[in-house]
Formats: structure tokens, sequence, C-alpha cells
């Protein structure tokens, strides 16, 4: 029997330790339950077919606690665009200063799959909705990766200690980090998303080796 693309995650007891408070339970579970019925309507109806009334209604609350949760049906697709770029952010951070500053890029951006074995369904829903949803493509390249794609750029210019309004080169190098993303997930999906997606980004992201690599 194959495991369901979209069930709950399972309570992890290391997070035992740390327990909130039952108001923040409760936002929490319905953060989750919003993310987890727009997903099964997004996949069933198609992302421009569901709206968010139907998903506050498939979660059982109010279009307002919907809004409070959640400023558009594109931001539940994309729930994790904040952890993700903070983990982007952390790996790059992580890096050694005199090191090769692509390979640093590279290290940040690998750190967007980390999650690939659990999350590799959510990112071909992802994929597949958009390639047929122009409003949520719009949505993924002007917010979600512009979002991590200028804080990739903050990284680089304070590494290399340089304005990027007066240097262009963490603009370019991030820019062309994010092709390489953009470019690896059409790969992968175009093959249904049977590759390897992390992979696939790692191929992808040796094209940027050749740039021009300014040390600290």
């Amino acid at each position: 029997m194959e495991p369901d693309p979209f069930a709950r995650p399972k309570e992890d007891p290391a997070t035992a330790l740390f327990e909130p408070s039952r108001r923040d339970r409760k936002k929490l579970q319905t953060r989750d339950e919003l993310i987890f019925q727009a997903a099964r309507l997004f996949d069933a109806q198609g992302f421009d077919a569901v709206t968010t009334e139907q998903i506050a209604e498939a979660a059982d609350v109010s279009q307002r606690t919907f809004f409070r949760h959640f400023p558009s049906k594109e931001a539940v697709l994309y729930a994790d665009t904040d952890v993700l770029r903070e983990q982007m952010r952390a790996a790059f951070d992580a890096r050694p200063i005199d090191e090769a500053i692509t390979l640093s890029v590279t290290h940040a951006m690998m750190a967007i799959t980390n999650d690939y074995p659990n999350d590799r369904d959510l990112r071909y829903l992802q994929a597949r909705l958009g390639s047929t949803s122009a409003a949520l493509s719009a949505y993924a390249r002007a917010v979600v990766q512009a979002s991590w794609e200028h804080e990739l750029t903050t990284a680089i210019a304070e590494r290399l200690s340089v304005d990027p309004l007066e240097d262009a080169h963490p603009e370019i190098l991030a820019g062309a980090a994010f092709s390489a993303l953009r470019a690896a997930t059409r790969q992968w999906f175009s093959n249904d998303g049977k590759g390897d997606l992390p992979e696939i980004l790692r191929r992808a992201l040796g094209a940027i080796a050749r740039l021009d690599a300014r040390a600290a």
C-alpha cells in the first residue's frame, strides 16, 4: 500500500520538551489543517478552480480565520517559504568565510532540498500546478523565489563586503543560482518527478562554478 502523499506528519517526540501553549497548539493545528485541505483540493481540482472559501470550509473554519493564517491561496501552497529561506541563509552563513563564494552558494541552494525525501510530493504538486496556472507561476517567481534571491544576494554581498547597489556581482551570482534551481525543477518535473531533484540541482549549480568568484 502506497503512502498518502498528503498525510499529516507524525508528532516528533523530541519536540515535547518545547511544548507550546494550548492556544498556540490550536493555531498550529488550524494552520496545518488549512495546508492539508488546500493541497488535497488543489490536487483534485487544480489551483485556479479552488477558492479560499472552499479551503476554509474543508478545514471547518471561517474565511476570516483563513486570512488570519494566510494572505492568499498561493501562500498556502508555499507555506514553508520562510523556513526554506532561513535554511538557505543558515547554510550559507555556516560556510568558511575564505571558501570560494560559488561553493558557499552551492551549499546554500542545496539546503532548499534538504527535506526532499519528505516533501517530494509537495514539490511535485507545486511544479504541476504552476505549469497550468499563470497566477501561481507568477507568485512563485515574484514572491517566493524573489524573497529567496534577495536573501542570497544580501548574504553574498556581506561575505564579499560590497554594496549590492553598487556592485552587481552578488545579484548576478544569486540570479544564476536561482536560474539553476528553476532549470533543475523543470527538468525534474518533465520526467514526472522520477529523478533525484537534489542531484539534478547539484549538476545545474555546477554551471555557476565558471563565474568569477571573489574571495572575501
